[in-house]
């Protein structure tokens, strides 16, 4: 499925980033393989399906703006890097689609977007060039669900005032109307203002730890942060749990268990 609108304008260049060291950019590589054997599927282990079931539920009853019936927007952030926010995000969109709703992921991480690499999604346009009125931008679904994934596209050098900006607000409003659900993938809160800015426009924000990773500190700052903002906070989502050591499910995840996943995903939606 393809946007509708297409309003040509002059282009935004591409961030020039320093090449990154050999070790680390096979680290990230590792890492997003090993995302990937985690995305959520009805075969996943029984307690990592239940959890996002709860996790779910919990968001859709969560005290909705005024003039709705349910929070349908949510916006995921962390407070730093490498605490499992786009792999969590990815799960709570499936979580969603998995009702038969139609639901869009978008990732909104301009800075170091992870969403196309977990999906295997291969394009140059998204989100950015949507914004940027440059071009038409795709959208691309998962096959087998309803699940709609809208990546960044090229990295522009003003993300925060993309963000900030009526285009993006005109764009949240329009998926409303074509989605029953909206998960918005956004940086770590503690390292850019861009999470803040855009709870203003979600009906909810969902904050994702790590466990044994997140300070105590770190975490109250971004919960500060998120409430200077004005934001609604629905809820902690602490990853990296093992379930074996016991405790409660609610939020928490345990990635220890075998993943097996069967979704074909990165077609481009009416292709």
């Amino acid at each position: 499925m393809e946007t509708k609108e297409k309003r040509p304008t002059e282009a935004v260049p591409a961030v020039t980033n320093r090449k990154k060291p050999a070790k680390r950019v096979e680290s990230d590589r590792e890492a997003i393989r090993e995302n990937r054997k985690k995305l959520l599927t009805r075969k996943s282990a029984f307690a990592i399906r239940e959890s996002y079931i709860q996790l779910r539920t919990n968001l859709m009853y969560s005290v909705a703006s005024q003039g709705e019936s349910e929070c349908r927007v949510f916006g995921v952030t962390s407070p730093n890097p490498a605490e499992g926010k786009s792999l969590t995000a990815s799960n709570i969109a499936i979580a969603f689609a998995m009702l038969g709703k139609p639901t869009l992921l978008i990732d909104c991480d301009m800075r170091k977007p992870n969403v196309a690499r977990l999906w295997r999604i291969h394009t140059k346009n998204g989100l950015s060039d949507l914004l940027a009125n440059m071009d038409v931008c795709n959208v691309f679904g998962v096959e087998g669900i309803p699940l709609s994934i809208l990546p960044v596209g090229k990295i522009p050098p003003n993300p925060s005032e993309m963000l900030a900006s009526a285009a993006f607000q005109t764009e949240i409003d329009r998926f409303r109307k074509q989605y029953a659900y909206i998960i918005i993938d956004l940086p770590p809160i503690n390292e850019v203002a861009d999470a803040q800015i855009v709870s203003r426009l979600v009906d909810g924000m969902v904050l994702v730890v790590r466990s044994g990773h997140t300070k105590q500190r770190e975490l109250a700052d971004a919960e500060g942060a998120l409430v200077s903002a004005g934001a609604r906070i629905c809820g902690v989502v602490i990853n990296d749990i093992s379930l074996k050591q016991g405790g409660k499910y609610g939020y928490k995840y345990g990635y220890k268990y075998g993943y097996k996943y069967g979704y074909k995903y990165g077609y481009e939606r009416g292709k």
